[in-house]
């Protein structure tokens, strides 16, 4: 007897519709390549990511690994401001071709592997290795996390972007509200938060914001103790600014009023997706 649509998807697994899902369109993509590579250029870490930037500047880093790469936005603008090694692991090869496209018009020598982060190996250690939105929406975060610290080289760092449990919650509630609609008008309530002049680029933020098959949501005091059980020291987080942590205890008792703060914006009508950094040093 001839399986349903519906009972085909249930047998295959949250990486494979992930996966399918990255196919069709890859997430924080351009229409035009040109438009791409002229906005790879005019990229400033300092601006998007000064923590990260930080790190780059302050200490010496001779390799970079960014897990989940999609497009590879990162990645080549982080090569193209730096002399080291950047590499970039994704298991999307539609992303990936997308990711070398750009890269090889910004005459880049940035190298883009294809793999399941729980089946990728390699004998390279890194010095800064970045995962940002990623880990999420994999089968097992924590899992998936104890495996990328595996990656770090003595005195490594990492740079760790994930949803929030609380911070995310107002984001949410706003797709359960839209998703009674059809999709034309999903995005059109989408447009009205997140204001992208370029298409494409638009909708495959929509698509990866509101149609994503699999997500989880975490909080600093799920994370850092696995980070530490890897022999990270926790550096900073978003949830206070990067300012100095003084306790755990603190940024635990802090983290609940993400939702306050995710929830203002959405009433102001501004794009917030609930998303929350935790730096790590080895040691």
């Amino acid at each position: 007897m001839r399986k349903s649509n519906k009972d085909f998807m249930k047998d295959i697994t949250i990486d494979e519709k992930v996966l399918n899902f990255y196919q069709e369109m890859p997430f924080n993509i351009y229409g035009d390549l040109k438009i791409a590579t002229e906005k790879i250029k005019k990229n400033k870490l300092k601006l998007i990511y000064p923590e990260l930037d930080k790190i780059i500047k302050n200490h010496k880093i001779n390799n970079f690994i960014d897990i989940g790469c999609g497009g590879g936005w990162l990645v080549n603008t982080i090569a193209f401001n730096n002399s080291f090694k950047s590499f970039g692991l994704d298991f999307n090869p539609v992303a990936l071709n997308y990711a070398k496209e750009v890269n090889k018009n910004l005459s880049l020598k940035s190298q883009f592997l294809q793999g399941n982060i729980f089946e990728f190996q390699t004998s390279l250690k890194f010095d800064l290795i970045t995962s940002l939105g990623v880990l999420h929406h994999t089968n097992d975060c924590i899992s998936a996390l104890k495996k990328v610290c595996k990656f770090g080289s003595k005195n490594s760092y990492i740079f760790l972007g994930l949803y929030h449990k609380y911070g995310r919650k107002p984001f949410l509630d706003f797709v359960k509200k839209i998703k009674k609609q059809n999709k034309s008008e999903m995005f059109e309530k989408y447009k009205e938060l997140h204001k992208l002049s370029d298409k494409a680029h638009l909708m495959s933020w929509f698509r990866d914001q509101v149609l994503h098959p699999h997500e989880t949501q975490h909080t600093y005091n799920e994370i850092t103790p696995i980070l530490r059980q890897c022999g990270y020291e926790i550096i900073s987080t978003s949830i206070n600014n990067f300012d100095k942590i003084n306790s755990d205890e603190e940024i635990i008792n802090s983290e609940k009023g993400l939702y306050g703060y995710g929830l203002k914006k959405m009433e102001e009508k501004k794009y917030f997706p609930g998303f929350f950094i935790i730096v790590g040093k080895k040691i």
